[in-house]
């Protein structure tokens, strides 16, 4: 008897642990509709500072939470949030070394690495060439994306317009090719919706 009723009651605790397992539960209402519902404020305390944060979460209008996605111009690193790699007030500055070969050198699809180590570069200063060159195209333009290319060589940098071989690259100088005499700036912005880059402005 003592056995049946031993048997019985592991079976009830064994039914109910799977049935709380796999069932829906709700703090401060009688029909949860998630796996936990929460009908109220809730409280968090004594978190895990050392756990390093990759995500963002927040709540849709019904508060259910989920994942919120960190746009290209926000970064996350060691749990902060911030504008990506700097702040509206400075600009963080690359070197890339361009070697030419022969005179006027062309350099198409020119690989910045923007969406890599210089995700957060504006300014690349453009060093090492001892001939006259041009760029035909810059790859990894995205929307807004903001760069200038500062050549520091006593050369000409020539911006080669619309003839990339990858048309996402291009360069569109508003007109006919653009050069700086020597040493100088040319200012791009990426145009998201016409797939191309915009020279805004140079500087000899």
């Amino acid at each position: 008897m003592e056995k049946n009723y031993l048997l019985r009651t592991v079976s009830v605790a064994t039914l109910l642990f799977f049935q709380l397992g796999f069932a829906q539960v709700g703090v401060g209402t009688t029909n949860p509709l998630s796996t936990l519902h929460v009908n109220g404020t809730m409280r968090v305390t004594n978190t895990d500072n050392t756990t390093t944060t990759t995500k963002l979460a927040g709540t849709c209008g019904q508060g259910i939470i989920a994942d919120v996605k960190i746009g290209q111009n926000l970064t996350l690193i060691n749990n902060e949030l911030s504008a990506a790699g700097t702040d509206n007030s400075t600009y963080k500055v690359a070197s890339v070394k361009l070697t030419t070969l022969a005179a006027n050198q062309v350099f198409d699809n020119l690989d910045l690495q923007l969406n890599g180590v210089n995700a957060g570069v504006v300014v690349f200063r453009l060093y090492g060439s001892l001939h006259n060159f041009s760029i035909r195209g810059i790859q990894g333009g995205t929307e807004g994306r903001h760069i200038i290319l500062y050549n520091s060589s006593p050369v000409n940098m020539k911006m080669d317009h619309m003839i990339s071989t990858i048309s996402t690259n291009t360069i569109d100088t508003i007109g006919t090719a653009t050069s700086t005499s020597g040493i100088g700036t040319v200012e791009l912005v990426y145009d998201g919706n016409a797939s191309k880059w915009i020279v805004i402005s140079i500087r000899d």
